[in-house]
């Protein structure tokens, strides 16, 4: 890498998993900063100088960070602690020393992919680095010619995701966004997000791990909707309904000639956090740009009654599976033979019986002890232990057809310790603080977030990931535009009805054990009032939260009855689709906390 530097001149290079559609996860072909590092991680940051290199990630995987470029020479730099600085300050410094070290200075360059960096992006470098008087350039991708065995462009099928689980055709989709189009007073769109045109095609592929999209870009216009993806991934029977539904396809490859060349003479909408700096270069200077989210981004957020129907069906199905998997954890931990990663493939041997079962939406994250400290833990066959006495946390979620899941939960595994007890009660209170709000129209994430935080500041106690993050039906399990973080630049769309949110607070203590409860919840209207209308959420996920664990003398009235009421639900949602030895063990594991107990602890 640091001979591409000097051949082409630049004093650093950005290095991300990135793809060119401003993609969470991405293909394998994608993840430059993996292969460059070490690290795998879902998210961080590898920068490159001439003579130094850093690695940047946040809370979630400082553990996982430090063990993997351990004697590579890359310093780590923890996001978030105090007196670390952010990598755009790290290299600005350096970049001021190394012009004040050359004999006759010249202005510093600093290099990122452009067809994999986004506009956004480009732009923030751009204004972090100025100090040093550095310039940003985008260019070609270098591990095209150092990544010598580098994966190729992925080729999964693509297929039909009916309109009986969409609940709308692609046809009326698009007309809805071509509305938009012509409000916003432009002559096209250009869509990059992958979800969003999964969403709006009514398609599904499997070319990013856990996530059922295709690579392509969308092109809309008053008169024609170009699919740019390579046509060897979809059967003759779908162009053909592509076709009559007024959609072309063409090659993946050929967008970068489309925009340049064919575009309507009118104004263009596209994401600056979704599009890449390449596609926006090409466009003619006389071209007007309106940057905003993207229309499908919101369009889709919101879930129809088709969607959310099926989603709770979904829910249904997944907690069954997970109510099996408990019990089947509970009785065979005393044998000595459970490890992470068999408990992991346990759970998946469950889920995969379900009714409209496709796998897996994320790597199940399965976390005994210290490795549940680990906020996005990831177990393999050298990490690998044994469950035993003690803490194990599962994070895990499934595509179905007709939705998808994601669900924490933490259980004690043998007899119960007081002190996990009382952490695990405070991030109980959170969650049902999240639960049981009522918010008015036009709040945000972030104010949300912070009413699920206020009940562990309280006892001085926190957690250094969101509170909650928009989710897919059968599409990706971490979805925008909305989130719940205490960052104010990531969760400031208010909620709305339609829209599903996890809730998952929790409580992490390094080399000893980690805590999240996690549910997925549904934005509802409550009603209008003489101070306007209010929201509130309905609890989608169906599954035990470990009696165990709660101590009654730190809950309020209301706070025991709505664990009551839950686990009352639970039952009877769930009950009608468990054997007789799996009904008889929810029956206990969600029998009412006593209310006189634990006044007698108070």
């Amino acid at each position: 890498m640091r001979r591409s530097l000097e051949k082409r001149r630049l004093d650093a290079w950005i290095a991300a998993d990135a793809d060119p559609h401003g993609s969470e996860y991405v293909a394998e072909r994608y993840r430059a900063r993996s292969w460059l590092s070490g690290f795998h991680g879902s998210a961080g940051t590898l920068v490159v100088t001439r003579t130094e290199a850093g690695l940047w990630v946040d809370s979630r995987y400082y553990l996982e960070a430090e063990s993997a470029i351990a004697g590579t020479g890359i310093e780590l730099f923890k996001s978030g602690l105090p007196g670390v600085p952010d990598y755009p300050k790290w290299l600005a410094d350096r970049l001021i020393e190394q012009r004040g070290e050359r004999s006759a200075p010249e202005r510093p360059t600093v290099g990122v992919c452009a067809s994999t960096t986004t506009i956004a992006r480009v732009r923030k470098l751009e204004g972090e680095v100025s100090r040093a008087e550095a310039s940003v350039v985008p260019s070609d991708d270098p591990l095209d010619e150092l990544w010598t065995d580098r994966p190729g462009l992925p080729t999964a099928p693509v297929v039909e995701y009916p309109a009986a689980f969409a609940g709308e055709s692609r046809v009326q989709k698009i007309a809805r966004v071509r509305d938009h189009v012509r409000e916003r007073g432009a002559g096209a769109l250009i869509l990059s997000s992958l979800d969003d045109i999964a969403w709006l095609t009514n398609l599904r592929g499997g070319d990013v791990a856990y996530n059922p999209v295709f690579l392509a870009f969308l092109v809309v216009t008053a008169e024609e909707a170009v699919l740019f993806m390579d046509s060897e991934k979809i059967e003759p029977t779908i162009a053909e309904s592509l076709a009559a539904d007024g959609f072309m396809v063409a090659p993946y490859r050929t967008v970068r000639e489309y925009v340049a060349n064919r575009m309507p003479d009118a104004a263009v909408l596209l994401s600056p956090d979704k599009t890449a700096v390449e596609l926006r270069t090409v466009l003619p200077d006389s071209r007007t740009v309106i940057e905003e989210t993207d229309i499908t981004t919101f369009l889709k957020a919101r879930k129809n009654r088709t969607e959310l129907d099926g989603m709770r069906n979904a829910m249904r199905i997944d907690g069954a599976a997970i109510v099996r998997f408990l019990r089947w954890l509970e009785e065979s931990v005393p044998g000595g033979e459970v490890t992470e990663r068999s408990a992991a493939a346990k759970l998946e041997q469950f889920r995969s019986s379900g009714e409209n079962y496709v796998g897996p939406s994320f790597p199940t994250i399965s976390g005994f002890g210290e490795h549940g400290a680990i906020v996005h833990y990831s177990v393999d066959e050298e990490s690998d232990v044994p469950l035993g006495q003690g803490v194990y946390l599962v994070d895990s979620g499934a595509h179905y057809l007709d939705g998808t899941t994601d669900i924490t939960r933490t259980v004690m595994l043998g007899d119960r310790e007081t002190r996990v007890a009382t952490d695990f009660t405070y991030v109980l209170k959170a969650h049902i603080a999240l639960a049981t709000l009522r918010f008015p129209i036009g709040t945000a994430g972030v104010q949300l977030d912070t009413i699920a935080r206020a009940e562990l500041w309280r006892s001085s106690r926190n957690y250094g990931h969101g509170t909650g993050h928009g989710i897919g039906c059968y599409l990706n399990v971490h979805e925008g535009p909305q989130k719940l973080t205490q960052w104010f630049s990531l969760s400031d769309v208010p909620i709305e009805p339609g829209m599903i949110t996890s809730n998952e607070p929790g409580l992490y203590r390094a080399g000893e054990y980690g805590i999240r409860i996690e549910n997925l919840v549904h934005t509802v209207e409550e009603g209008t009032g003489d101070f306007g209308t209010f929201y509130c959420f309905e609890t989608l996920t169906l599954c035990p939260i470990d009696l165990k664990l709660i101590d009654e003398s730190l809950l309020t009235d209301s706070e025991l009855e709505w664990v009551n009421a839950y686990h009352a639900r639970v039952r009877e949602e769930l009950s009608p689709m468990l054997s007789a030895n799996d009904q008889q063990w929810l029956e206990q594991r969600t029998r009412p906390l006593d209310r006189s107990k634990r006044e007698a602890n108070a």
